[in-house]
């Protein structure tokens, strides 16, 4: 259905992928994954001819619909959220528009009036006087309110705004659906039932992620950006990870017996070259020599930070106590209600809910920086805390410091060395430390955040969206680091597989407000109150 034939694309000297054929099929659901900067939204920017490439091309079966989830909502802002939705299915949208246009003509005649009717007969062939119900109806299923439906776009917040593009591009079922973070801003119900409505997609789906759990749900295949290539496996990404494990124990293997292979040739060389009866043994040898130590080896994009959590001093068994919490803003209905709680020692404490519903709120009341309405909150004397606020709000404003001045402010430790091997292990080395962090792509600074918290040696972590934009060799980094942690941890994140593997405990904030206090797994929440 959709197809590439020796694709290739670089960015001046920046190689992303070289000679790539691929073929998509309907029915299956590739799921697009590699390292940031790896090429991943570039190629479905290729695929839908948003970006031209370098050299090769994209073959798309004649009459067939694409759809595309991106990851910018610019341009409409003059439209209402149904209207964007409708804009999903491309040539009624255009039906839509030429028939509107033609029937608000002043001087309307019977040519206009012949060309209204194969307008609309066309636009009738085509369901097109259903298609608003079918998109409501997505829309809600996503979690937009009918009553945001008649609303200007520019209106609305921006996480309901990405729900509306997912709206528009999957609610026409296009023959060919590509989805560039599409779990992005979604509540769990929100994500189910998108896992639900791939699961029986009979199109072509091709989706860039980095929630391993949504993938191993949707995907029959992976495909991986990676070494200058985008290679395709069949199953999920869990059976993915294996055969890839498995490869990466081979290439090692093969590689050391080339080494070994090479200084046996270079022994022989040594002992004969100046021996006339076998010279040209010798010789030969350094040939073979040449041509095995010339195997171009091309380096994996993939490159994980080595994290590690200190505790410096430990804390007492209670860490920190909420007693029937009240907290709002201004004259809005209150976020939180009556809630209590207490944190010991050694948990481990995920809180979740949808965007927007007030989990950061939860967390600087937590923080004291925040003051309840009603109700109190206690930390113990022996707890030390480290934060890493969503976004790393108010920390780069002066956008003229390098990294290695930046992390500075936060450690008492000023020996460089000690700062500059830490750093290194976040993946700045060399002259990167010098780099201003006004410049900064997401994951640097997420990496940037973290190095900071690191530095505390805190017994409590306080970490409110910390795998935002980090690609999945770090996010598994820094879970493997939270389950080694042997202090206490509060952590607010939308991916599954991560709270799954990090958290004990669960707080999951609904509307209403209501505020549950689950003393087990995310993964049993979900699995008690049926969200699979």
């Amino acid at each position: 259905m959709i197809s590439t034939a020796a694709l290739s694309m670089a960015f001046g000297q920046k190689i992303l992928f070289e000679n790539v054929s691929l073929k998509f099929m309907p029915g299956n659901c590739y799921g697009l994954i590699g390292a940031n900067g790896s090429g991943k939204s570039t190629f479905l920017k290729i695929l839908t001819r948003e970006v031209e490439q370098t050299a090769g091309q994209v073959v798309v079966e004649p009459g067939k619909r694409m759809g595309w989830l991106k990851q910018h909502f610019d341009g409409h802002d003059h439209l209402t959220v149904m209207q964007v939705a409708l804009m999903g299915h491309a040539e009624l949208w255009k039906l839509q528009e030429q028939i509107d246009t033609l029937s608000a003509k002043p001087d309307f005649d019977d040519k206009d009036g012949e060309r209204l009717g194969v307008l609309q007969e066309r636009f009738a062939e085509l369901d097109g006087y259903s298609q608003e119900p079918v998109a409501a109806e997505v829309l809600t299923d996503l979690g937009v309110s009918p009553a945001v439906h008649q609303r200007p776009f520019k209106e609305i917040d921006v996480a309901t705004k990405v729900r509306v593009l997912l709206a528009q591009a999957v609610f026409s079922k296009p023959d060919i659906l590509l989805l560039d973070e599409p779990t992005n801003n979604l509540d769990i119900p929100a994500m189910v039932w998108l896992e639900h409505f791939l699961a029986d997609y009979e199109g072509v789906v091709i989706v860039v992620s980095h929630d391993r759990h949504f993938l191993n749900k949707v995907c029959t295949h992976t495909s991986d950006c990676d070494y200058r290539t985008i290679r395709t496996f069949a199953g999920p990404y869990d059976v993915y990870m294996a055969q890839e494990q498995l490869a990466k124990a081979q290439r090692s293997k093969e590689a050391g017996r080339v080494e070994r292979q090479v200084e046996k040739l270079k022994r022989f060389v040594e002992r004969f070259k100046s021996n006339a009866a076998r010279s040209k043994q010798a010789t030969s040898r350094v040939k073979l020599i040449d041509q095995l130590s010339g195997q171009k080896v091309v380096p994996s994009t993939r490159v994980a930070p080595r994290l590690f959590f200190k505790v410096g001093k430990t804390s007492g068994q209670d860490v920190v106590e909420l007693e029937n919490v009240t907290f709002g803003y201004g004259d809005a209905q209150p976020l939180i209600r009556n809630f209590s709680a207490r944190i010991d020692k050694g948990e481990k404490v995920a809180i979740v809910g949808r965007n927007g519903i007030g989990k950061t709120t939860l967390v600087k009341l937590i923080l004291g920086q925040l003051a309840p309405a009603k109700g109190t909150v206690e930390w113990s004397n022996t707890a030390t805390r480290a934060y890493f606020p969503q976004e790393g709000a108010g920390l780069w404003e002066n956008k003229d410091l390098t990294i290695y001045e930046w992390i500075c402010q936060f450690t008492e430790n000023q020996d460089i060395n000690a700062i500059r091997a830490m750093l290194g292990r976040m993946l700045f080395s060399g002259d990167d430390v010098k780099k201003k962090v006004g410049v900064l792509s997401g994951g640097e600074r997420v990496r940037c955040l973290l190095s900071m918290v690191m530095l505390q040696e805190a017994n409590t972590l306080v970490l409110d969206e910390p795998t935002s934009h980090l690609d999945m060799e770090s996010i598994e980094a820094l879970q493997e680091a939270l389950e080694d942690y042997q202090g206490t941890l509060v952590v607010v994140s939308h991916d599954r597989e991560f709270i799954d593997c990090v958290a004990n405990r669960v707080i999951v904030l609904e509307d209403g407000p209501k505020l549950t206090d689950w003393k087990g797994t995310y993964e049993n929440y979900r699995s008690v109150r049926d969200l699979e």
